[in-house]
């Protein structure tokens, strides 16, 4: 049965994958949406630093969904040069279905559509994090030249919303305790493939991606 405790070491679990820890120390983001990328909403695409709790979102699986918190880091706040772990990636039009350029962090997990995924898994949309895509479609690091902001949507269960007018990136549940204790069952899980655990599957995806990107040139 789960219950406050189990709840609560979930509850950690989550706060350690989704925070920016680095060498023993929280000191950046390394998932969320830099501020400037725009979310497809109830009211059109608007830019996510401009989204507020309460606001409707549009959602791979579950229609619009209500946003319960927003949470708003820098992307690197520590003495000197972003290192390259944490550096985030460039993500050229249409390298994973976005019709802008944009930039993803390097933990951020997003939703790909791959013939392999579907025999591999029998689902055709996995989730794969932006650094297992470096690389791949023109996709690259770049080093922050100036301060930038990272901003987080929180819903009730995890929810894929639309970016960049196509990408689908992955958003967590409601972080804080109350969120952890008041979270409806049911919601889909989403499982985000690793290179260092799924490298064979990882790699076939990216070559996917690659030949695909080939084909239409």
């Amino acid at each position: 049965m789960t219950n406050a405790f189990t709840k609560g070491a979930e509850l950690a679990r989550r706060m350690t994958e989704i925070s920016g820890a680095y060498d023993g120390a929280a000191i950046g983001a390394c998932s969320g949406l830099v501020e400037g990328t725009k979310i497809a909403t109830a009211m059109g695409f608007q830019r996510i630093e401009t989204i507020e709790p309460g606001a409707r979102v549009v959602t791979f699986d579950n229609g619009l969904q209500q946003v319960r918190a927003v949470r708003r880091e820098p992307l690197w706040f520590a003495e000197g040069d972003c290192p390259r772990a944490m550096q985030p990636l460039f993500v050229p039009a249409g390298a994973i279905g976005n019709a802008q350029d944009m930039v993803l962090l390097p933990h951020q997990a997003v939703l790909i559509e791959s013939d392999t995924a579907e025999s591999v898994l029998g689902d055709p949309f996995v989730l794969i994090q932006a650094k297992d895509l470096e690389g791949v479609c023109g996709i690259h690091r770049v080093t922050p030249d100036a301060p930038a902001y990272v901003v987080t949507l929180e819903f009730d269960n995890d929810e894929v919303v639309f970016a960049a007018s196509g990408a689908m990136c992955i958003c967590p549940a409601r972080t804080d305790l109350e969120g952890m204790l008041t979270r409806p069952e049911g919601g889909r899980e989403y499982r985000t493939i690793k290179s260092w655990t799924d490298a064979a599957l990882v790699s076939a995806i990216r070559d996917e991606l690659d030949g695909g990107l080939a084909m239409a040139a």
